[in-house]
């Protein structure tokens, strides 16, 4: 019974929310629909008011009418403006047109020849005639007095030399707006200042109120005769009106169901004009489309807690009988538990005893390798320190030709000359660097020049970066950039890093390598990016793990990044590295600043340079190799 409740409950809360939902939406969409049709009928509106404006002041200025004007007593003069009006009229298409003296009286008008002329009326309790007269032009909508046919007056005030004698007038007509309105199809109306329904597409609201106004104030209006002699109905249209849902309401009393009962009252002002436009908008199709979506909710709501209900008895079914199953199995496990547990620590202590003696090879033929290579660096240290005297005997020697060569005058060995100091140069630098690097080095505080150390690093690995046919991409910091580190130390990571860019890159089709160098915020970082083949994804996680090496059976030790990382991580420093699998990696060397010398320093010229991809197709320009 609970159960039963809550699913009713949770029934009717959708089927609520959902007609909830639904009306506000569809009052809001009849709402923007109704506004974007008060717009448009505001536009015709204008456009009739418009099309009439230049009328009282083509009339002002004309010969005809001043004349007129002038001298009312003159039936030539007002012959003369009676059929200019006239023709002017059959062109224009207005109402009527007509001239007042500044009394008030009808001197001239367009439909003069009628039965219901205008001439010889005085209309000077009109508003639109005494508004002109003070202000100089008006405009006002009133009942036709003489015509009985209402319209939408525009005066404008005609000067003499002497001060005011008359005023122009044209009268329009608002029938062809009501058509329009009409074949609409809409409910609406047009409300005056005085809250009065002047046009609307419901004959029986025009010269109502919206609502019922005070005895006294429609008296005042009664006599102005703007609603016809008879004044207006004073029985309002809406006889409640209220704001809900963001909007405003409206019920109108009577017997006629199509306008009658509770709509959505929706006001376009006219400020141009000073009056409303009015739509009515039926609230009961907008109640049941709403009651339509929320019952389908309610039954789709009902619908799926009903399925719910079947998978729960299924559910619940099968829930007992696994249970049974289970119970079985679980008898059987029971028995096996012992054995399972005696086979799963033989598996590890196999698989521990094949890791270990796996390591131990391991060790053994890295440690094999290290004693190769470090008496390989001894050989390389001593022959380096006995190359160098030979190499400053022949910078003397060099010095000593040179001289003679100045002293003969000829000039012809200093060309072969200053080659060979060329070459000695470069190899004295060369050794010098092999016994910089084999020196010794004592654990303490030092600074790095970070261009200087890649230039050497790069002479260094030189003849390896040729054999290979890398291409280099780095400019020098400017100015120089000192970092906190040994820079022994520093240039041994170097070199391992650019070694093994260029390993990666040796059966690539496009092989450049870029080294960039940038300094912020108390740090400086050097990134030695290349277009290798990258690391996968699995090797990232070993990468700086002793003796791990993803490089062919011996090629690599799989110590080199492993001390690397050692190094920079002892000068305070990081080794960090970004891969993209088939384009290449990007290693970055993060260290400090020397403290003296970070505060004012900028960003290094040089910005950090990611791996490029490239495909077999491309041909790589040549680019400028290290000095």
């Amino acid at each position: 019974m609970v159960s039963a409740g809550l699913g009713l409950i949770l029934v009717t809360l959708v089927g609520w929310t959902t007609f909830e939902i639904a009306l506000n939406a569809a009052i809001r969409d009849a709402e923007e629909q109704a506004q974007r049709r008060l717009t448009l009928f505001d536009r015709t509106l204008e456009a009739i008011i418009e099309r009439f404006h230049y009328l009282p002041v083509a009339i002002s200025q004309s010969r005809e009418a001043r004349a007129a004007l002038d001298d009312p007593d003159d039936a030539a003069a007002v012959e003369g403006a009676n059929g200019f009006l006239s023709k002017l009229n059959e062109t224009a298409g207005a109402g009527e047109i007509f001239l007042m003296d500044e009394n008030g009286s009808v001197v001239a008008a367009s439909n003069w020849w009628t039965l219901t002329s205008l001439v010889g009326t005085n209309y000077s309790f009109r508003p639109y005639f005494a508004d002109a007269m003070e202000r100089g032009k008006a405009q006002y909508y009133a009942f036709g007095i003489s015509t009985s046919v209402p319209g939408y007056f525009l005066s404008q005030r005609v000067d003499g030399p002497d001060g005011p004698i008359g005023v122009a007038v044209t009268k329009i007509h608002l029938g062809e707006l009501e058509a329009i309105w009409w074949r609409s199809g809409e409910l609406i109306g047009i409300v005056d200042t005085n809250n009065v329904v002047i046009l609307s597409t419901r004959p029986d609201w025009r010269y109502r109120p919206i609502q019922t106004i005070p005895a006294g104030r429609a008296a005042t209006i009664a006599a102005q005769q703007s609603y016809g002699e008879n004044g207006i109905a004073n029985s309002g249209i809406v006889a409640d009106r209220w704001q809900s849902r963001g909007t405003e309401f409206a019920y109108i009393a009577g017997g006629d169901p199509e306008a009658s009962g509770y709509f959505v009252l929706e006001e376009f002002r006219l400020p141009k004009l000073g009056w409303r436009l009015l739509s009515f908008i039926p609230l009961a199709p907008l109640q049941t489309g709403a009651l339509a979506l929320s019952s389908a909710a309610a039954l789709g709501c009902a619908a799926l807690l009903l399925i719910g209900v079947l998978f729960e008895q299924r559910r619940r079914l099968v829930a007992q009988r696994l249970g049974d199953h289970l119970r079985l199995e679980q008898r059987v496990a029971e028995r096996t538990e012992d054995l399972h547990a005696m086979n799963a620590q033989l598996r590890a202590e196999i698989a521990e005893r094949v890791r270990a003696e796996k390591a131990e090879r391991d060790a053994q033929a890295g440690l094999v390798q290290a004693a190769k290579l470090a008496s390989l660096g001894q050989a390389l240290a001593g022959v380096a320190h006995e190359v160098s005297q030979p190499v400053a005997a022949l910078t003397t020697h060099l010095a000593s030709a040179r001289l003679l060569e100045t002293r003969r005058g000829s000039g012809e060995m200093a060309p072969v000359i200053a080659a060979m100091d060329s070459v000695v140069n470069r190899l004295a630098t060369l050794t010098g660097h092999l016994k910089t690097f084999a020196r010794k080095e004592v654990n303490a505080v030092s600074q790095a020049e970070i261009g200087a150390v890649i230039a050497q690093a790069l002479e260094l690995v030189d003849h390896r970066l040729r054999e290979v046919g890398v291409d280099i991409e780095y400019r020098r910091p400017n100015p120089p950039i000192q970092a906190s580190a040994n820079p022994v130390h520093l240039e041994q990571v170097l070199i391992n890093l650019i070694a093994n860019a260029a390993d990666a890159m040796e059966e690539r089709p496009v092989r450049v390598l870029s080294i960039g160098v940038r300094a912020d915020d108390g740090t400086v970082a050097i990134a030695i990016a290349d277009t290798g083949s990258g690391i996968a994804p699995h090797d990232m996680a070993n990468l700086f793990d002793p003796f791990f090496t993803t490089k062919p059976a011996g090629k690599g030790l799989g110590l080199g990044l492993a001390i690397s990382s050692g190094l920079i991580r002892d000068a305070g420093g990081h080794l960090g590295v970004e891969t993209v699998p088939g384009q290449g990696s990007t290693f970055t060397i993060t260290l400090p600043l020397v403290q003296t010398l970070a505060k004012g320093m900028d960003r290094a010229a040089s910005p950090t340079l990611q791996p490029r991809p490239a495909s077999a197709s491309q041909s790589p320009e040549p680019k400028r190799r290290p000095a």
